[in-house]
Parts: C-alpha cells; sequence; structure tokens
C-alpha cells in the first residue's frame, strides 16, 4: 500500500497577538519620533548658542571696529572720490562690510576695469582699484568731441591726453554715454591691432593714426603717418607680424610704401610704392 502522505499542519494566530506587535511597533515610532525631535531641538540650541557666541566674537566686538580704509588706484582717480562713490565710514565692524556690493558699487565707475577687496585684522579695509586704460579715440556722431576706448571697447570719458590716440572712424550712432561698451565687429579689429601692436613692442616701428571701419569686410589704417594700411577682420597679431617685414623690406630697399593690402590669405601682399 502506497504510504500516506502527512498532512501539514495549519497554523492560527490569534488575533491578541497580532495586535501586541503593531502596539509595540507604534511606540518604537514615538520612541524614535521623540528622539528625532529632542536631537533637533538640542543641534538648533548648539547652532543659536554658537551663532550668539561668534556674533559676540566677531561682529559685536569692538576690537574689530574698522578705523582705517586705504584705497589704492593706479590712475587719475583720487582715493577721495572712490571713498565717496562706496559711502564707507568708519566705526562700523569691519565683517559688517559686503565685499561683494562693495566691488560692484565701484565696478560701475566707467574709469574702474577691476576691483580687489581685502580685510586686514584687526581694523582695517583695503581697497586695490585698476583703472582702465584709453587706446583710442572713437567718433560716433559727426558734431562732439569724440570719446575715449580701453582694450574692451569700453566707453572713457574724454581728456586733454587722450586727444593724442589713434582715432576710429566711421561709427554712426545715435547715442552714447561713458561706461557702456561698443561691441561693433570693426572696432573689436581696431582694438586688438592696437593691443597687439603693444605686446609686440612695435611702437617704434609701426605706430597708428587713425582706422576706417566704415566697410564690413576689413579695417583701413592709417601707420607712420602716411601709409595706408587694410586690415581683415581677423588674425591681428599674424597680420602686423606680416605689416613689420614688409615695412622692413621696403625700408632697405629705399622705397616709401604708400598702400599695403593684408587681407588676401596668401603669401604675396599687395603694395604700392611713393614715386
Amino acid at each position: 500500500m502506497a504510504a500516506r502522505r502527512r498532512k501539514t499542519p495549519k497554523r492560527y494566530y490569534s488575533k491578541t497577538r497580532s495586535r501586541s506587535s503593531k502596539k509595540t511597533v507604534a511606540r518604537r515610532g514615538l520612541v524614535i519620533l521623540f528622539l528625532s525631535v529632542v536631537a533637533l531641538a538640542l543641534l538648533a540650541g548648539i547652532f543659536s548658542g554658537l551663532k550668539y557666541a561668534g556674533s559676540l566674537f566677531i561682529s559685536r566686538n569692538p576690537k574689530f571696529e574698522l578705523k582705517t580704509i586705504n584705497i589704492i588706484s593706479d590712475g587719475r582717480l583720487l582715493p577721495e572720490q572712490l571713498r565717496e562713490y562706496t559711502g564707507l565710514q568708519t566705526g562700523v565692524n569691519l565683517f559688517s562690510v559686503d565685499l561683494e556690493q562693495l566691488r560692484k558699487i565701484l565696478e560701475e565707475v566707467p574709469l574702474v576695469e577691476s576691483v580687489s577687496i581685502s580685510r586686514q585684522l584687526p581694523d582695517t579695509l583695503t581697497i586695490n582699484v585698476r583703472e582702465r586704460v584709453a587706446l583710442a579715440q572713437i567718433r560716433w556722431h559727426t558734431r562732439g568731441l569724440p570719446f575715449l576706448l580701453d582694450r574692451h571697447g569700453t566707453v572713457l570719458p574724454t581728456t586733454r591726453s587722450g586727444q593724442s590716440l589713434p582715432l576710429i572712424e566711421g561709427l554712426k550712432l545715435e547715442k552714447l554715454h561713458p561706461g557702456e561698451h561698443v561691441d561693433k565687429p570693426g572696432v573689436r579689429q581696431c582694438l586688438e591691432l592696437l593691443s597687439a601692436a603693444d605686446q609686440l613692442r612695435l611702437g617704434s616701428q609701426v605706430t597708428f593714426s587713425s582706422f576706417d571701419i566704415r566697410y564690413p569686410d576689413f579695417v583701413t589704417a592709417v601707420v607712420n603717418g602716411d601709409t595706408t594700411v587694410r586690415f581683415p577682420q581677423h588674425s591681428a597679431r599674424e597680420k602686423l607680424i606680416r605689416l613689420v617685414s614688409v615695412l622692413q623690406l621696403s625700408k632697405e630697399q629705399g622705397r616709401r610704401v604708400k598702400t599695403i593690402d593684408l587681407t588676401p590669405d596668401g603669401r604675396n601682399v599687395p603694395v604700392t610704392f611713393y614715386d
């Protein structure tokens, strides 16, 4: 006869046991919640205590009262002028001065290019201002004096010394004010040429008198008084090096250059000479 299979006994769980397990879980949850609240309260108390202690040590400490404001500029802006822009006063807490906000205020001044600010404990604030350097004049309207431009194309007020800088002509605008930025391809190329000439130290070989930016594909410059040079709207440094080579070769040949066309990309450079 085949062996009888044993029947698996059925297990029965009492409702009482199930209810007690739920109560245990609930108690554990309440305990965890209570401990979490206590921990958060302790952390908040510690944070508040540290903050208060920090305020006593720093922001309320008379030792850090601002007594000296050093303002250094590399240009013509006077420290008194710059301080007036900032509105800084001695007697305030050194750490209450918002350095980032102070930097933004000063960089809004048209003549200011960059600003660095630092604290010297316990009572000194030092501000270093780098002023913009004009590279060229720009005639933007047929009437009125031209403005000045720095290497970034930022417009600067006209000065007597700036009247000897190269003049950029051919730009037509309805309005232009100091502090604004001129971002035109022709203007950018003129400033890049001037910056590259300065970096290459070509002052004794190439002296720019004026630029004409009326045409969209090239810039026309007058160099060394009477030589007209046509530059493309790119490769300022490379074209300047080629210009110097042409001028040197012409000088060795004893010929006076009238025009040079640097827009072609080939090796040959179209040149004309005075009779």
